[in-house]
């Protein structure tokens, strides 16, 4: 099987709905989320005309900013990006859902573009958010911690296993792995022939092709501590097809960039 490495976004690609494929509608390996699960993710969609279309995730930190991928603002004006909260439903309008303008994107000044290291951007919000059971603030990661263990993705990613995307209306959440960076190096050069991947990454790793997908780039990976949620990754890329076993999932990992996130922010 030819593998691709690919950022995991999904950027002006149509989307395939259960209405035109036969395929279970969830992330690889994933389930449907309950509404208000998960209450910090939200959906950054790019406005079209009266319309908008999602293409990648981001997570709250607080009313005006979100925390998304450096590639997710990397050629788009901020004007075009629309950040929808409180959604479970992507299709329909929901009556917890906010909508809110973007007023800046601030991307990394250490990320060069594509796929590499300091894949993170903080996204300014127009209009403040109103904080509620629907739509609320994840606690990022303490400095320079290392995740282990378990961890929790959620997001509106591709459910296929394929080279063509399959699109959930709905959010979808999977438990995973975390795979230790040496691991994970060596099987993207064993499955790429080089690898990118730096101490600014973490990975996760399933042997039953679980892993996030198009569509999920910018979103939170989170670890549940005493009942908790806490952000200690982001979406950054992975192998195309999606869900091959023993292919690793690539993120940011959080708690390298406290400093920048709270410089930025202040």
């Amino acid at each position: 099987m030819a593998v691709a490495i690919q950022p995991q976004i999904d950027f002006q690609m149509p989307p395939i709905t259960s209405d035109s494929t036969p395929f279970e509608i969830r992330v690889v390996g994933g389930k449907p989320a309950t509404k208000g699960q998960y209450p910090f993710i939200v959906s950054l969609q790019q406005a079209r005309g009266r319309q908008s279309q999602h293409f990648c995730a981001a997570s709250i930190l607080n009313e005006l900013w979100v925390l998304s991928a450096a590639h997710c603002g990397d050629g788009i004006s901020a004007s075009r990006i629309i950040v929808k909260a409180g959604k479970n439903d992507l299709k329909i309008k929901e009556a917890t859902e906010q909508t809110v303008k973007v007023l800046k994107v601030y991307i990394h000044e250490a990320y060069k573009g594509g796929i590499g290291p300091n894949d993170i951007a903080l996204l300014k919000l127009a209009t403040p958010l109103k904080i509620n059971k629907y739509v609320h603030a994840i606690t990022l990661a303490q400095p320079n911690s290392i995740p282990t263990g378990n961890v929790w993705l959620c997001g509106w990613g591709s459910t296929s296993t394929t080279t063509i995307p399959i699109m959930p209306d709905k959010l979808q959440h999977v438990m995973l792995n975390i795979m230790d960076l040496k691991s994970c190096n060596q099987s993207v050069i064993k499955m790429t022939g080089s690898s990118p991947i730096d101490e600014t990454n973490i990975c996760t790793g399933s042997p039953d092709r679980k892993s996030s997908c198009s569509g999920d780039s910018g979103g939170p990976l989170f670890k549940i501590i005493d009942g908790k949620p806490i952000l200690v990754g982001i979406v950054s890329w992975g192998m195309i097809p999606c869900g091959i076993r023993g292919a690793p999932s690539i993120y940011t990992r959080v708690s390298k960039f406290n400093n920048w996130i709270a410089h930025k922010i202040a």
